[in-house]
């Protein structure tokens, strides 16, 4: 059988069983079959593809037909342009979340014209994707990244070393700031993806979520805001003076944010909106003195 032949095959499978966007996700699982990217599938249409291989895409048909998300299949995703390994048990990167990195970019790139070197937080980092892609576009940022899962934590080592990053990142495995408690280690900005789905919520979250994905990493108890609570109360003591700190939430969330964190001597700057136009992420400030906005469309963050 060709590739094109197998393709083909595989769109119908992937159709006649409900799969959302068939075409797109027969082109991503060949090219991990093929070792290329969907958008140079082309060049390989005639190519004959041996059995041994054939029986390979299969399997990997057969487990996303069980409902296992194409993330965990493909064992790879892209974030911020950039390629992320990705396993099982460690949270699916949203791409929802990109639009508040790009912002986080934006403010560290203007920081670094003004100090020789940034040292940044990633805090419930999970596979690492937010403060990796932070990273690798700002050279001059050390970067700290933490999470409970051993699991994620493994996960974020592998793919900074994938990304080349590793001089610049630590990864510890710990409950939010706790592996910090006995260092005198302050940071230029905090980047948090915490869990912030209500308890009632997550049943209500589809079937491919809450049978593969970590619950730990998406359930913030029974209002959504537990961990949310405790990293605004706690992030005054390790940011610097100025320092931000960047954390997504729950569109209906954004009050109680802006409030959790005035309440810790934090400056709430502005809510970020997601590519749909949803708030996604809110920035906060210790010892703002100066009208901070953030744009993507600009190059830096403009003061006034």
């Amino acid at each position: 059988m060709t590739v094109r032949e197998l393709f083909r095959k595989t769109v119908r499978t992937l159709r006649e069983r409900g799969i959302p966007s068939p075409t797109r996700e027969a082109r991503l699982l060949l090219g991990k079959l093929l070792a290329t990217s969907p958008a140079r599938l082309y060049l390989f249409w005639d190519q004959r593809v041996p059995e041994e291989d054939e029986r390979m895409l299969q399997a990997l048909v057969e487990e996303r037909l069980l409902g296992v998300p194409l993330q965990y299949v493909l064992g790879e995703w892209e974030f911020f342009s950039l390629p992320f390994r990705l396993r099982r048990g460690v949270f699916i990167p949203r791409v929802d979340t990109e639009a508040w990195v790009e912002e986080a970019v934006v403010l560290l790139h203007f920081l670094s014209g003004k100090r020789k070197q940034l040292v940044g937080c990633d805090l419930c980092c999970g596979s690492g994707v937010i403060g990796l892609s932070c990273a690798f576009f700002v050279p001059g940022l050390v970067l700290y990244g933490v999470d409970i899962s051993e699991d994620a934590v493994a996960l974020a080592l592998e793919n900074a070393r994938f990304l080349g990053l590793e001089e610049r990142v630590t990864f510890l495995v710990g409950d939010l700031f706790s592996p910090f408690a006995s260092r005198s280690l302050t940071f230029d900005v905090i980047l948090s993806n915490p869990p912030y789905v209500p308890m009632a919520s997550w049943e209500k979250l589809e079937e491919g979520i809450r049978l593969y994905e970590p619950r730990e990493a998406l359930c913030g108890g029974e209002d959504g805001l537990e961990v949310i609570r405790r990293i605004l109360r706690e992030a005054p003591r390790f940011l610097r003076e100025g320092g931000f700190l960047f954390i997504e939430h729950d569109p209906s969330q954004k009050e109680a944010v802006a409030e959790l964190g005035e309440k810790s001597g934090l400056t709430y700057v502005r809510a970020l909106r997601d590519y749909t136009g949803s708030i996604r992420a809110s920035v906060l400030q210790l010892g703002r003195e100066r009208e901070c906005e953030f744009s993507s469309d600009a190059t830096t963050p403009a003061f006034t």
